[in-house]
């Protein structure tokens, strides 16, 4: 298991613009963090796979929802930020 390393807000939104830029085969700069995912182009498909590389990248929990949940990356960020900072509290 990986050992747990607090990442701030900023640092988990730029992995998940380059995830989601890889997935909608744009260049990073094109990535808006304010924007919507479904409104960029982000399908179930890449939703799920997203959620994966969420699961293994900080070992929580995210359900394919999660991007329709907290629908931009700005939002999916501070989610993430709160889980992980939620784990560090519990252990």
């Amino acid at each position: 298991m990986r050992s747990f390393t607090p990442r701030p807000t900023r640092s988990i939104e730029r992995w998940l613009i380059e995830r989601v830029a890889f997935y909608l085969e744009r260049p990073v700069s094109a990535v808006d963090p304010a924007v919507p995912l479904a409104e960029a182009g982000f399908d179930s498909v890449s939703a799920v796979s997203l959620c994966g590389d969420v699961e293994f990248e900080w070992e929580i929990d995210a359900d394919p929802t999660l991007v329709f949940d907290y629908p931009t990356i700005d939002a999916l960020a501070g989610f993430i930020a709160e889980q992980l900072a939620a784990g560090e509290r519990a252990a």
